[in-house]
């Protein structure tokens, strides 16, 4: 799996430097504040990537915390319950001995 993720990484970063070099052009950027900025197409476009993609990877990233101490915590219970093994209740003395 991770091979298979390594290739497809490599062909979409192919494909980006692809695109940068034959899109190398100066565009201009309107501030917030009103003032226009000039940069690459390349750049404008990595900071939309960045900007989609870092929340979506600090949402998984923090559930995937989640998950795994809540693995750690059921895991802890099972071990605590397999160490004292299994309880047997202990028979009640009667007051009358069994009848053969």
């Amino acid at each position: 799996m991770k091979a298979l993720r390594l290739i497809l990484f490599g062909i979409v970063l192919a494909l980006f430097v692809l695109f940068a070099y034959s899109n190398w052009t100066p565009v201009d950027i309107v501030l917030p504040n009103g003032s226009t900025a000039k940069t690459s197409l390349p750049i404008v476009v990595f900071a939309a990537f960045l900007l989609g993609w870092l929340p979506v990877l600090l949402l998984h990233l923090a559930s995937r915390a989640s998950w795994r101490r809540r693995t750690a915590k059921v895991e802890r219970l099972l071990d605590d319950a397999l160490s004292t093994g299994p309880r047997v209740a202990s028979p009640s003395p009667t007051a009358f001995p069994p009848v053969p």
